[in-house]
């Protein structure tokens, strides 16, 4: 089918490469925040503004080409903090390759990452030390060779107690160094006249992030991306969605995962704050202190944010009259009068007050939380994108927000829909086929990878790996992943996500993972493992107390035998088991999908049985 782009809603500046990103944002928005964090969620807050963020940039990427390394890996691994966005930020803008690794790795996975990458410098934080350590032992011991030579804390005082003083448990080992050290030295130099870092000259086309996908599949592939993919995707973003000068948004997803770091070099563009989550138990509180004005997250976050609303709704006995005024508001925008966050400030105050817009990535999000946070005033937009376009795709907007879509693609960017010749109804106006897509913002391909890079790429043209559609409308819809895509015997085709959607629906039904299970017979069944709340089912049986395994079986099997009458017929669902135990997930909260699947099937195993046999029992009882 024809290719379908974008238009800009907003004006925006394009940049020529990270470095200008960056030194022109701090330039501009000196005076004001630019992050706001805490070294642990009992100290004091504490803020850097965009001159100080400037200056530790420019301080740390002198002291860097200080070293006279050449282009080499440098790597970044641990939690959020301002400390890794500025040594990001330093070695990208001295010209360098920057390496950013999942904080969640471990280490012998972390270890093959490095060797991979040959990364020469590793900067990580305190919560890494004891890893850290490990590894220079295996290295003087020979049983592992890497590349690094120096070992870089982000924040040596992270490693005090109440026993010792960070000095004290300091390794003697001259590979290891403290970054405000270095970044002292750098300052050192700048002071001395040394205008190497703002001098740099940085080819934007050549490849200067590697980027390791995430766990999902059996091998994490590198992908490299240039100066220019990013900052095409931040200019292409910042056409789209509306970020003011002194907006605060509120960072929770991991600094190493594209979606988050790209959208987070967008906001400080825009002189937005960075306001740094001090962990999942903290959301709420911080939501109440950083009052954020935006956000960038996943489903499963805010999904449990309005649980937690309507828990505390209930409470107060409000759910009739929270009732009636969303119907109320909702007949008063159509009418041209919007009074949402007059009507919900109490329930907004519980997320700080100034929220307006969230932007979900990584999975879809159930209907009724898009309308229930938009009927209290929050614009809740769904992105789409992948690692390997920079990342961002598309996005829903105030311009064309159509709930199921993913939005239309942002400015400059091109999509289209590889059609199955094969299929029956291929030119119909939701005909099903591999979303393509062409733009500034796709990588070069994968790091020493020719065979994987020449799979991905035809004509110019990216291969996503996810089914979907275009609507009328020029939004994307996604409908499933080809690699997840499961086969029956009679030649259908089944996507495992749309099924997951439905079964979600579900009253008590968190999540939901499907997979083709081969039966006795060697025939494929579709199977799902759904992940309960016991409270919730009760609720929805009308009980007082939660009801028993033998009443959630009971529950599930009259509501996913409706379920399945909403599918077609070869889609539904054979088997299922019921599981209170979290499934395997990346750290960005996307069930592994390989991962969960061997897990499910080596329990069956173990245990002696089949789906079949234990067909809507408790799985954590499985022996």
């Amino acid at each position: 089918m024809n290719p379908v782009t974008g238009s800009a809603i907003y004006k925006a500046n394009k940049a020529k490469d990270i470095h200008q990103l960056m030194a022109e944002a701090c330039a501009k928005h000196s005076e004001v925040d630019a992050f706001i964090f805490r070294r642990s969620p009992q100290t004091s807050e504490i803020h850097r503004t965009f001159y100080e963020f400037g200056e530790d940039i420019k301080d740390f990427g002198t002291y860097l080409l200080s070293l006279g390394l050449g282009d080499v890996p440098v790597g970044v691994v641990g939690e959020n903090s301002y400390e890794w966005f500025v040594a990001y930020n330093a070695i990208l803008g001295s010209g360098l390759t920057g390496v950013p690794l999942d904080r969640a790795l471990p280490e012998d996975e972390l270890i093959q990452l490095l060797s991979r990458s040959k990364t020469k410098i590793l900067i990580y934080h305190h919560k890494h030390q004891k890893m850290m350590e490990s590894i220079a032992k295996k290295m003087d011991e020979g049983q592992i060779d890497i590349c690094v030579e120096k070992f870089v804390i982000m924040y040596k005082e992270g490693l005090a107690s109440k026993k010792n003083t960070a000095d004290e448990v300091w390794p003697d080992d001259e590979r290891f160094f403290d970054f405000y050290d270095l970044t002292a030295e750098g300052a050192k130099l700048v002071a001395a006249g040394d205008t190497s870092y703002d001098e740099v000259v940085i080819d934007p086309k050549e490849p200067k992030i590697i980027l390791f996908t995430s766990g999902t599949t059996s091998m994490s592939k590198g992908v490299l991306l240039t100066h220019d993919n990013i900052v095409s995707n931040v200019f292409a973003i910042a056409q789209t969605l509306d970020v003011h000068k002194g907006d605060r948004a509120f960072s929770i997803l991991p600094l190493h995962h594209t979606f988050e770091n790209t959208c987070d070099f967008f906001i400080l563009s825009a002189g937005g704050c960075i306001c740094m989550c001090d962990g999942l138990r903290y959301i709420v509180k911080n939501y109440e202190e950083w009052k954020p004005d935006v956000c960038i997250s996943v489903p499963l976050l805010y999904e449990n944010i309005y649980s937690k609303l309507e828990d505390g709704i209930k409470a107060q006995g409000k759910e009739r009259t929270i009732e009636i005024a969303r119907f109320v508001t909702r007949f008063l925008r159509r009418c041209g009068l919007d009074l949402r966050r007059n009507v919900f400030k109490t329930v907004l105050d519980k997320l700080g007050g100034n929220l307006r817009m969230v932007v979900i990535g990584g999975a879809g999000i159930d209907k009724k939380y898009i309308d229930a946070f938009t009927d209290l005033g929050i614009d809740m937009y769904m992105g789409y994108g992948l690692t390997e376009t920079s990342p961002v795709i598309s996005v829903t907007s105030e311009a064309c927000n159509v709930h199921g879509s993913v939005g239309r693609p942002l400015p400059g960017i091109e999509v289209k829909i590889d059609l199955d010749p094969s299929t029956k109804k291929a030119r119909g106006p939701k005909a099903v086929g591999e979303i393509m897509t062409r733009s500034d913002c796709v990588m070069t391909g994968y790091y020493e990878n020719e065979e994987a890079t020449a799979e991905v790429f035809e004509d110019g043209w990216f291969r996503t790996g996810d089914m979907g559609y275009i609507d009328k409308k020029g939004c994307i819809h996604i409908t499933g992943r080809v690699k997840s895509m499961i086969v029956l015997t009679n030649g259908k085709k089944a996507f495992p996500e749309e099924i997951e959607a439905v079964l979600t629906e579900i009253p008590g039904v968190a999540e939901a993972f499907v997979w083709g299970y081969s039966n006795e017979r060697s025939a494929i069944d579709i199977c799902a493992k759904v992940l309960i709340n016991r409270k919730e089912i009760g609720r929805a049986l009308g009980d007082k107390v939660e009801p028993d395994d033998a009443a959630v079986e009971a529950y599930l099997n009259d509501r996913i035998n409706d379920a399945n009458h909403q599918m077609p017929a070869y889609k539904y669902v054979h088997h299922y088991v019921f599981s209170e135990e979290e499934m395997i997930k990346t750290t960005t909260l996307k069930i592994k999908r390989p991962k969960e699947q061997e897990h499910i099937e080596s329990r069956l195993a173990a245990s002696g049985v089949t789906m079949r046999e234990v067909a809507g029992k408790n799985f954590d009882k499985l022996v």
